[in-house]
């Protein structure tokens, strides 16, 4: 399957490098496409479209094995998308997958995210994909999230390629330690809360964690009990929840029977080169 990764944090990014490497070894066809530098909280932003206007971009290799070359833009992560879908990087992916973000994108605060944001845009294409997050440093366990991942890529594939857009929430433990999947609605809030502060020439921003629950049903809910979230999100066309809870039901199964010979141990390990 010919795959986009991308993601919002920058190019070369440690939950990017892990993502790429499960992918690569499952055999993907991929292409590594996202901003230079973090772009977090773009949103579904592409930046500048005038005519004639130029977006810088540089090749940069990646630390995955073997090496493989990835392209970093001067622009958030949709625009890489549509980089992507234009053939100016190849055939157009089948797949697009955006993370693993560091941080989960939860609650109506995804509307901010640029991982939601380059999946979103996708679909709006025509294009299945994927957001993925895990947790803020120093809790993320990408290693967990990637084999979260792969698993999502594979009930895409076995199940026709529906044209949906998921956000996928992986709780930051062991695979052994997670209890299944649930198909969840977004909170009415996130798992964090922004203040500012304003000083002389700028404002400073303070992220202030909120890990209360909610009712039981929303996404932030399955996190804390250690369920992996997944929510159909709908930028085009009503989709029916149908398809989110097969694949929760795919992913419940395979972490609730098969968690014998799954467990990862410690946090994987990437760097850009």
């Amino acid at each position: 399957m010919r795959i986009l990764l991308t993601n919002d944090d920058g190019v070369g990014e440690l939950g990017n490098v892990i993502l790429a490497q499960v992918l690569l070894d499952a055999g993907h066809d991929l292409i590594v496409i996202g901003p230079a530098s973090e772009r977090s909280g773009s949103g579904t932003a592409i930046g500048a479209i005038e005519h004639g206007a130029t977006i810088a971009l540089e090749e940069r290799v990646i630390a995955t094995s073997p090496p493989l070359t990835a392209y970093a833009i001067d622009a958030p992560p949709s625009m890489a998308v549509i980089a992507a879908v234009s053939g100016v990087f190849g055939p157009r992916p089948d797949l697009v997958i955006s993370g693993i973000n560091a941080g989960h994108n939860v609650g109506r605060s995804i509307l901010f995210s640029g991982t939601v944001g380059a999946a979103v845009s996708a679909a709006v294409m025509g294009i299945p994909s994927i957001a993925i997050s895990s947790g803020f440093a120093p809790h993320h366990r990408f290693d967990t999230a990637a084999h979260v991942a792969e698993r999502v890529v594979d009930w895409f594939a076995a199940s026709g390629m529906p044209r949906i857009c998921v956000n996928v929430n992986v709780p930051d433990v062991d695979v052994g330690e997670l209890q299944g999947c649930r198909v969840t609605h977004l909170a009415p809030r996130s798992m964090f809360s922004i203040e500012l502060s304003r000083e002389a020439d700028a404002l400073t921003l303070r992220r202030r964690p909120d890990g209360r629950p909610v009712d039981g049903t929303t996404d932030i809910d399955a996190l804390l009990e250690r369920n992996i979230s997944v929510s159909a999100l709908r930028p085009l066309e009503s989709v029916s929840d149908l398809a989110c809870a097969g694949l929760a039901e795919h992913l419940s199964g395979a972490y609730l029977s098969e968690l014998g010979d799954m467990t990862l141990g410690s946090p994987l390990k990437g760097s850009l080169t």
